[in-house]
């Protein structure tokens, strides 16, 4: 199986239709543009603008607005395996028609009244209809693949190669996969031609670690949605995957600037909070106040950060407060321009400056350090 390093992985963002499937969110047609003004800047290698269905009427809007607006932005639809829904799918001339299908015996028999036998007989006859309507590549999701029976899901991924799909989207349906679970999921494919794809929710903490562990196994395609919007605790956030690759694996070619903007946008619309500390978008990630690791960011900011802050649009911001050590406080007094001092002095300053924060119960600014520094 090849390694994330030596092939090129693309992403998914679903969050027009996994991530408005959230409770209470709900996005109107001007920030739907706005969203896909933002994913078509990042880079994002595919946008599933929503669920073909007459029903969902914003869908033919969308379509016209990416194709006269990001001419070169791959859009697709996530289509039930209904041939009124295919036939309407393939009137908006998407890049790629997502048919879904259930993998596993629960989803079938208990959602559907199913069987085995009518998924394999109905995923061929779908996507038949879908290559015959004009659609130019055709995907397959299967729904709650990581509970299904292993031969089952082969067979219908062989099913699906024959009629005609490029892709197979395994679903981690209900969160429950850990990283070593999704490689086992995607093993047994190396026989087909199929495109693997990889859509994980995050019931257990677990989707941003099990989107890229299966992307360094064996997948091609990783889903998202910006916040990990999605039902219940949601899905895989494009913000980590994306700047995880971009940053970490040098695999990625996203545009990370804007990233930080987008978040917030897509957060006030949904109603949604941004913890300070949140990974990749949150304030005060490049905040630090601690005296070690001011010591060590003054000397060289790769000690305590794994990346560059302007590389996502955000600043670092050295906070001088009850944490802080002599060297940080040594630090700022030259970066403000003041003497230096004896190691009695700086002593003694470090006191007086933790003790001016904590009687605050904040950090200090820099005049308040300069009057420290400067009054006997």
């Amino acid at each position: 199986m090849k390694k994330l390093e030596n092939r090129a992985v693309k992403i998914i963002d679903t969050t027009l239709r996994e991530g408005e499937q959230s409770p209470g969110v709900f996005f109107d047609l001007a920030v739907k543009k706005k969203i896909i003004d933002g994913l078509a800047r990042l880079g994002v290698d595919e946008i599933e603008i929503g669920v073909a269905s007459q029903e969902n009427s914003d869908l033919q809007a969308l379509a016209y607005y990416i194709r006269s607006m990001h001419p070169q932005q791959a859009f697709s639809l996530w289509c039930r395996c209904q041939e009124t829904d295919i036939l309407y799918g393939a009137s908006l001339r998407p890049a790629c028609l997502a048919l879904s299908i259930p993998a596993s015996d629960l989803h079938l028999e208990k959602k559907l009244g199913k069987d085995r036998e009518w998924a394999v007989q109905r995923l061929r006859q779908s996507i038949s209809q879908a290559l015959a309507a004009g659609v130019p590549r055709v995907a397959v999701g299967l729904e709650d693949a990581s509970r299904a029976e292993p031969q089952f899901v082969l067979e219908l991924a062989r099913a699906a190669e024959e009629a005609g799909a490029f892709r197979l989207r395994l679903a981690d349906t209900v969160g429950i996969c850990t990283p070593s679970s999704i490689i086992r999921l995607l093993e047994g494919f190396d026989g087909l031609r199929l495109e693997l794809g990889i859509h994980c929710h995050n019931d257990f903490g677990m989707a941003t670690a099990n989107t890229i562990t299966g992307l360094d196994h064996g997948a091609v395609w990783g889903d998202v949605t910006l916040l990990g919007l999605g039902e219940r605790a949601g899905n895989s956030r494009l913000e980590e995957v994306l700047a995880f690759l971009t940053l970490q694996k040098k695999t990625g070619a996203y545009n990370l600037n804007g990233l930080p903007e987008l978040s917030r946008m897509v957060a006030r619309e949904s109603g949604q909070e941004i913890a300070p500390s949140r990974p990749i978008i949150g304030e005060n990630l490049f905040c630090c106040e601690t005296g070690i690791h001011l010591q060590g960011i003054m000397a060289d900011p790769a000690t305590y950060e794994p990346f560059d802050p302007e590389l996502i649009g955000a600043r670092r911001t050295l906070l001088i407060g009850r944490k802080a050590g002599r060297r940080s406080i040594a630090a700022t007094l030259c970066r403000l321009g003041l003497p230096r001092i004896d190691e009695a002095g700086l002593a003694c300053l470090t006191r007086r400056v933790r003790s001016l924060a904590a009687a605050h119960e904040r950090s200090l600014a820099d005049h308040e350090i300069r009057q420290l520094a400067i009054s006997p």
